[in-house]
């Protein structure tokens, strides 16, 4: 597949929301467009304008009409961008000349029109309504507004039998993957209690999976061997690690030795021929003067009896490598047990269905290791992107997945919880045997957190009028699903959300503070690799190997309602000393923008790259106080035509974050037990 010409496209401006309705509360009807009388309007609001120190603004009038949306007056949910594949004719052929905006927004309210978010309109071909002419609209998802029937069931499409964005998004995404169990009860066909993440105090309820896999063998051709269980593993293989608590995943791996005898009995650490990892989990390690073991590794087991600080409630580095992606994730389809075993395929999962495929959303770098989790791979070689989680859908926050609660108080259809991520900390990995606060070594674990309002994420179609699905009660066309890897698809990357912040809900927060938001972003086009911390939060002297553990991609973001200005970043925190709990961030984009009502509109920034961007940068408030933020990049301008093909350079990204502090660990100073950070 030829990803060297990704030619991107750009939403109609269709100001409908990224779901659709009419303003029937079980309607999936696009709303029609709201007219603009405001092209030549000042500022009566009194907002302040960018200033000029900042040149890169998606408001050149300065009149806050934005996608033909009076800001001052509207409020907006989401936006909606596109990656289109060569063979996608999609806006070829309707709308070659044209301008649009890159990231429109949208600003019809989805509580009412679909408040379970179970579709989301992608393209809109003819804005006429008005006169009784149908408007040829795409959505992907069910015509049916509930995902579920009471008892748990799947709803699907009334007509062709397709899925609802939560029950394809089934498969693919789980925040808690590779740490815990996804339940048998739970399958394809039905979601219930065992599907939610938490009880009703908000604590994970699931249970956490001790047991794991591991490749830590090659044949005699130097290729990785099939996967076996932790047990399995010799001693042999480590022969410096006891095989107490070997069976389960531990908050530390190492990379596996094996000696190349084709070329000169050389040994070879970490990867295979094949460039494969290698890996083992470590147990507990034996003083080399005696027989009493001197450092003991923190399990599952034990980090459950325990609290965050052994690393309790956080997705680990450390979970088996299907937790960020695998065999499915990177082929777009669910293997048979044949394909599985000659894959290599571990024996847990069993079978990549019923959700045992999905991933955590979580970008894996560092430690010797390769990198996982990303949508897209650089190439070195060809240097090109290339596809690698080849999903048809990759969604998080709120009804990312349904689940039917039937024990409760209030039973009914509901949001799984534990749906995006906050930040990354350190944990205690490894101690002093029989001195549990006597850390020997660190590793690194994202803190899960619940979306409310926001839902942001890709989904992949054919958005070819030919491709649609037709026969509708309504008249529109669903587009049906598509792998990320097919050329013919489009990626179209959103947020959105429902309870947009009013413009008079804005009005009345404090003026007199700085509100940091906090989350995770799924991003395409961008390098994770570890740029020497930038504007680093930590001291020079506490940096350590380049090979250090690093997760993302998180998001922080600080708005001043005062001066109506937000700045923000995305990051990967990194480990970068496993002997210290001190984290580093590393900054892979830094934005800006300015409020206007609940709308922000700036620009955007890859840090790691000389010179600006100058990419295009959208953001809404969501909940009565601006609880949630949601946001998109773009490096896609928005004068830039429908029709014109754009380079392999090409990036952007969309994120949801919730209002609270940081996460990441503040130096405070080595305690006198090899403890630094706020542990």
């Amino acid at each position: 597949m030829k990803l060297t010409n990704l030619s991107l496209a750009i939403m109609v401006a269709v100001g409908v929301a990224a779901c659709g309705g009419s303003g029937d509360d079980n309607s999936n009807k696009p709303a029609d467009p709201p007219k603009n009388n405001n092209q030549g309007q000042t500022d009566n609001n009194k907002q302040p304008t960018p200033p000029a120190a900042e040149p890169h603004v998606v408001d050149p009038t300065g009149t806050q009409v934005v996608d033909d949306k009076d800001l001052t007056k509207q409020n907006t949910v989401g936006t909606l961008q596109y990656v289109r594949r060569e063979d996608s004719q999609y806006d070829r052929v309707n709308n070659p000349t044209k301008p649009a905006s890159a990231s429109p927004l949208l600003g019809v309210t989805l509580n009412d029109q679909n408040p379970k978010l179970t579709n989301i309109v992608l393209a809109r071909q003819d804005i006429t309504r008005t006169d009784g002419t149908a408007v040829k609209a795409q959505f992907t998802g069910s015509d049916n507004p509930m995902p579920l029937a009471p008892n748990g069931d799947v709803i699907k499409d009334s007509v062709n039998g397709q899925d609802s964005l939560q029950a394809e998004n089934f498969k693919n995404v789980d925040v808690l993957a590779g740490g815990y169990k996804v339940d048998t009860t739970n399958t394809d066909a039905k979601h219930v209690n065992s599907a939610n993440n938490t009880d009703d105090k908000g604590k994970i309820s699931r249970e956490f999976e001790k047991n794991g896999f591991q490749y830590a063998e090659v044949d005699t051709n130097g290729k990785r061997k099939a996967a076996a269980s932790i047990a399995a593993i010799a001693t042999a293989t480590a022969p410096n690690l006891s095989k107490s608590d070997a069976d389960q995943v531990t908050a530390i791996i190492d990379p596996a030795k094996w000696t190349d005898a084709a070329n000169a009995n050389r040994t070879v650490t970490g990867k295979d021929k094949d460039g494969k990892d290698i890996y083992l989990y470590r147990g507990t390690t034996a003083s080399p003067g005696g027989a009493v073991p001197a450092k003991t590794t923190v399990t599952r087991t034990f980090s459950e009896g325990k609290n965050e600080r052994y690393g309790k409630g956080l997705v680990w580095w450390t979970p088996p490598e299907t937790a960020f992606e695998n065999e499915f994730t990177r082929t777009g389809k669910a293997l048979t047990s044949a394909e599985l075993t000659a894959a290599g395929a571990p024996a847990k999962p069993a079978s990549l269905a019923d959700s045992a495929a999905a991933t955590n959303g979580l970008v894996r770098i560092g430690g010797g290791l390769s990198t996982l989790g990303q949508e897209l791979n650089w190439n070195s070689e060809e240097k090109k992107w290339e596809d690698h989680h080849n999903t048809t859908t990759r969604i998080f926050g709120n009804y990312h997945l349904a689940y039917a609660d039937l024990t409760g108080k209030n039973p009914g259809v509901k949001p799984v919880t534990l749906n995006s991520f906050k930040g990354a900390k350190s944990f205690i990995a490894e101690y002093e045997t029989g001195k549990e606060t006597k850390a020997t070594q660190y590793s690194l674990g994202a803190v899960p957190m619940t979306l409310n309002h926001v839902q942001y994420g890709r989904v992949t179609t054919n958005l070819d009028i030919d491709e649609g699905l037709a026969g509708y009660p309504d008249g529109f066309i669903r587009s049906p699903y598509r792998n990320k890897n097919d050329n013919a698809a489009v990626d179209n990357y959103f947020y959105r959300g429902t309870d947009a912040t009013t413009i008079e809900q804005m009005a009345a927060l404090p003026s007199d503070q700085t509100v940091t938001y906090n989350g995770h972003a799924l991003m395409y086009g961008i390098d994770n690799s570890f740029h020497g911390g930038g504007a680093r939060n930590l001291p020079n002297a506490f940096a350590g190997a380049t090979d250090g553990l690093g997760l993302g991609n998180f998001v922080e973001a600080q708005a001043n309602f005062g001066t109506k200005r937000l700045i923000g970043k995305v990051y990967n925190e990194w480990l970068l000393d496993a002997s210290k709990a001190t984290t580093t961030r590393d900054n892979v984009v830094q934005f800006q923008g300015a409020i206007t009502g609940n709308t922000v509109v700036g620009t955007a920034d890859r840090t790691y790259i000389a010179g600006d961007d100058n990419a295009t940068f959208k953001a809404s408030f969501f909940g009565e106080k601006a609880e949630e933020l949601g946001g998109s990049f773009n490096s896609v301008k928005d004068a830039d035509k429908y029709g014109a093909a754009y380079g392999a350079d090409d990036w952007g990204g969309v994120f949801g974050a919730s209002k609270g502090a940081a996460t990441s660990n503040t130096f405070q100073g080595d305690d006198g037990a090899n403890n630094y950070g706020s542990l």
